[in-house]
């Protein structure tokens, strides 16, 4: 499932990413990559937030359970 891609590449990441970046890490089409964080963001599991202008997506604190 891309979502369970997108959150392993968030967690290898350690830092806030942007779109673009993630976008490479994963293989996914940036387009099909922002619907699937605008729908992780509405479950709680990862957020965006701003790095200067940029926005950039990271892992939701607490939204990972332990041992993962």
């Amino acid at each position: 499932m891309k979502r369970d891609v997108i959150l392993k590449a968030l967690m290898e990441a350690g830092t806030p990413v942007t779109t673009e970046e993630l976008s490479k890490r994963t293989g996914i089409d940036i387009v099909r990559l922002r619907v699937d964080l605008y729908h992780l963001s509405e479950e709680g599991k990862v957020e965006r937030r701003l790095r200067g202008n940029t926005p950039v997506w990271t892992i939701k604190l607490g939204s990972i359970p332990e041992g993962r």
